[in-house]
């Protein structure tokens, strides 16, 4: 017990020099190291016109091919270029008076339900100070959730009306991000006067969290339509195959059950999503209204798209496989986050394993210049490997591909975009650290080796 309490104590604090004997990299090495990253970190204004111009017509080439062709390339291309109207098949009907009428009521529903179900209380955990947010997201989803069904089932509409309509759907919702984007625009123009200058500012944002009628427009899109859209499709899709083919495939049944726990976890934990890295950094900009409002929802569905589509199933076995691997991969991720939640929470004075939590106290300049420290974790799941949630999340969208087999490359490359892009934001989230919290940063990897998976990397 002496033992802990010296290791607790010395985790606490302690001078730049101890640190440096503790670690192999000297003092100078890392600030050399936080001066190049700081000059990295800066995204060029070409890179981001790049990325401006070519992801809007890469998502809808992806979700055209997914949607039309299952995701094999040679019809894919053979259809875009040698049938008219050729590329012009990307772009989903627009004038499609079914998908505009659900767009329009799904929106008013959801904000009816934002203010009319019981709120809980949220606590929200910042450098600035905590705060106290209302959520409802879990509630508001389970009953959109039955009132699709209750209405398909009482024959007010098809049940399959949003699997077959889900192409203008998702082109409406990419108005909807434009449209948004371009009255936050204006608002910052004429209200706060914080004009959006430079490409990188249109592309990345201004502002954390834009409220329009007092609702957190960021948290508000996340939970109420990328969320929410995603298990109306499933029941859609479940709709649709049940009429095609006369009987449920297997794996899409268990695809749907594990896609359908991960999104219900996700809501009940709100108050996870809330203090996440995501919502707390991410300016809410084009970037993050496009991939909330289109990307998202093309990303997500895909594979339950292609398993309607095809009557596809894998082997029984196969399916018990990745429906275990998805459920314990999902509930993983929501232990490491409320563990984390948990310790913050309590300002590290947390037990896991019997035994006091050991962590690192980072101090750092804020901003303003005024010191400060957060309190960096290493044990529970947190002492195995720096980003246990990301390595457990990308799990789980690997395991929800793969109830597909293998209908073609491109019907997988949503998850792969999605592993890459919890790889890639592994990699920033340590460079950002490294620049914030400098030896202390190092400290922590002595003590935290791995990244994703012990002993290996």
């Amino acid at each position: 017990m002496k033992e802990l309490n010296r290791i607790r104590r010395s985790s606490l604090g302690g001078s730049t020099s101890s640190l440096t004997r503790r670690s192999s990299i000297s003092q100078k090495d890392i600030q050399q190291l936080q001066e190049t990253l700081q000059k990295q970190q800066k995204v060029s204004a070409q890179v981001v016109l790049a990325l401006l111009l070519f992801v809007p017509p890469a998502t809808f080439f992806i979700f055209y091919s997914i949607s039309m062709h299952t995701g094999l390339f040679v019809p894919t291309i053979t259809a875009l270029f040698f049938r008219f109207p050729f590329v012009f098949q990307c772009i989903p009907p627009v004038w499609d008076t079914v998908a505009w009428k659900f767009s329009i009521v799904h929106c008013a529903i959801q904000l009816i339900f934002y203010w009319v179900l019981p709120h809980d209380q949220a606590l929200v955990m910042s450098s600035a100070g905590d705060q106290m947010r209302e959520i409802n997201s879990f509630f508001s989803c389970i009953l959109t959730c039955l009132l699709y069904v209750l209405g398909a089932s009482a024959g007010i509409y098809r049940g399959d009306l949003i699997y077959i309509h889900f192409n203008s759907i998702i082109l409406i919702f990419a108005i909807f991000a434009v449209t948004i984007w371009a009255a936050l625009i204006v608002s910052y123009h004429f209200g706060t006067g914080n004009s959006v200058t430079t490409i990188s500012e249109f592309w990345f944002g201004i502002e954390n969290h834009p409220k329009v009628l007092d609702i957190d427009l960021k948290s508000f899109i996340r939970t109420r339509f990328t969320f929410v859209i995603w298990p109306l499709f499933i029941i859609s899709a479940l709709f649709f195959h049940k009429m095609t083919y006369g009987k449920i495939s297997t794996s899409l049944i268990c695809a749907s059950s594990v896609q359908l726990l991960y999104i219900f976890q996700f809501h009940w934990n709100e108050d996870l999503y809330l203090n996440s890295l995501d919502s707390k950094r991410c300016d809410c900009g084009f970037y993050r209204l496009w991939a909330d409002f289109v990307l998202g929802p093309i990303i997500y569905t895909s594979p339950i798209t292609v398993l309607a589509a095809t009557n596809r199933s894998v082997g029984l076995i196969s399916n018990g496989l990745f429906c275990l691997a998805a459920v314990v991969s999902i509930i993983f991720t929501a232990k490491c986050d409320r563990q984390k939640y948990e310790f913050r929470k309590s300002k590290g004075d947390l037990k896991m394993g019997g035994v006091d939590a050991f962590f690192i106290s980072a101090k750092y300049r804020t901003d303003s210049g005024d010191p400060n420290a957060n309190l960096l974790l290493g044990s529970g799941h947190w002492g195995v490997c720096r980003h246990p949630n990301y390595t457990s999340e990308a799990v789980s969208f690997l395991a929800f591909s793969a109830f597909q087999g293998f209908p073609s490359t491109l019907a997988h490359f949503p998850a792969l975009l999605v592993t890459l892009f919890l790889i890639a934001r592994a990699f920033t989230d340590e460079n950002r650290c490294l620049i914030k919290y400098g030896q202390y940063w190092a400290q922590y990897c002595a003590k935290v080796k791995y990244r994703f998976l012990p002993g290996v990397f």
